[in-house]
């Protein structure tokens, strides 16, 4: 197993998803996630659902996964989750979204949306709640805490207007 592999699925099994593995590219959609904070710029790539749980990849760096069959980012209404890995190393996608604050921006989807909280969950914590098609436009960061894997980063942000 490579040094890759193993990280990745180590990250899932904190962040508590299901990792497919092979995930990549190939399926990738042709927006992308970015945060100039954090200096995140990520491709977004659509997995499928399964268990109750995002299926996803095991990509570090330079991608986010977010459910094929979810809310697109820039609808007038709902939610779209997106899943990145944060690993110990400083490698992870998502390693620094504990750094963002109230008013922050991330681009997705040719939308902007602002950071209106960020919380720390219990990896035990379910995260269908966060899954909706109704109610303001927002989306949610969700990666597993850089320093402590027992517990997941997840970021809310407000649709703005286009980017």
């Amino acid at each position: 197993m490579t040094r890759s592999r193993a990280a990745g699925i180590v990250a899932a099994m904190a962040l508590g998803v299901t990792v497919v593995v092979g995930q990549g590219a190939a399926h990738a959609a042709p927006d992308r996630l970015t945060i100039g904070r954090t200096g995140t710029d990520a491709a977004i790539i659509k997995v499928p659902a399964r268990n109750d749980t995002l299926a996803v990849g095991n990509r570090l760096r330079g991608a986010v996964y977010t459910w094929s069959k979810g809310d697109p980012p820039c609808d007038p209404t709902g939610s779209t989750v997106y899943a990145g890995h944060a690993w110990r190393a400083g490698n992870g996608v998502a390693d620094r979204w504990g750094s963002l604050r109230r008013g922050d921006v991330i681009k997705v989807a040719g939308c902007r949306f602002e950071v209106t909280r960020r919380e720390y969950w219990p990896a035990s914590r379910r995260m269908g709640s966060l899954y909706s098609v109704a109610g303001p436009a927002r989306i949610v960061l969700v990666g597993c805490k850089a320093d402590d894997y027992s517990r997941r980063t997840v970021v809310f942000a407000r649709k703005v207007g286009r980017s």
